[in-house]
């Protein structure tokens, strides 16, 4: 009898576990859905946490227990996309392509996305850059974004190490430090293409990759 009321019991508070945590994913959800809608009709400098919070719901409190500020707000947004992303961009290498053309493939589903979201695109580039010379800790949603860059690095190492076996890449520098000339190049063109009113995916690749056969080719005469 004693057991069955332990069981009971556990039954219960597993039950009401389960309900809590399907509570706070539906939250979440809630935020997330808000703040994207929030930010890409006002812009993300006109939306405030406030807004997001009455609108999505909750108390300003609760909103801070998922997101700490606007920034890890807009965070929280655009990381579960960008893992799809990611994702995306690593099955749309064919390694059977040149250099080049695996390089324009890797990068093309950053500009699909971006062209589809500039009014999240610009504050997350220019939130990137406020982070970079920040002494606070980064929120773990800002954090979280940036552990993806190790992931594109390696992707980028792998393309540039087989270019390097087939003749395409010099060996003269490290594959990783080519991999890192690419992905300047892309952080530095993003940054000035989704400054557009209208920034379009094809000219924006397009320029990255001229950008990106001159960085092969090099600038020295022949």
């Amino acid at each position: 009898m004693e057991n069955q009321v332990i069981h009971r019991k556990t039954r219960a508070a597993q039950a009401k576990m389960g309900l809590r945590e399907r509570g706070k994913l539906e939250r979440r959800r809630r935020i997330q859905a808000v703040a994207r809608r929030e930010f890409m009709e006002k812009g993300y400098d006109v939306a405030t946490t406030r807004d997001i919070a009455a609108l999505a719901e909750v108390g300003i409190g609760t909103l801070f227990t998922y997101a700490k500020d606007k920034r890890e707000l807009l965070m929280m947004i655009v990381n579960d996309d960008l893992d799809e992303v990611s994702e995306q961009a690593e099955r749309a290498i064919n390694t059977d392509k040149s250099l080049l053309e695996q390089i324009t493939a890797f990068f093309r589903p950053r500009y699909d996305y971006w062209a589809a979201h500039p009014a999240l695109g610009r504050p997350i580039v220019r939130e990137i850059m406020d982070v970079v010379g920040a002494t606070d800790e980064p929120g773990p949603e800002t954090a979280r974004f940036y552990e993806r860059r190790p992931r594109m690095v390696k992707a980028l190492q792998q393309i540039v190490s087989r270019g390097q076996t087939t003749g395409q890449a010099t060996k003269t520098a490290s594959a990783s430090l080519i991999a890192s000339l690419f992905l300047t190049i892309y952080l530095t063109e993003v940054r000035r293409w989704l400054n557009q009113e209208k920034p379009d995916a094809v000219e924006g690749l397009a320029r990255f990759r001229e950008l990106a056969d001159l960085a092969i080719r090099g600038v020295r005469p022949d």
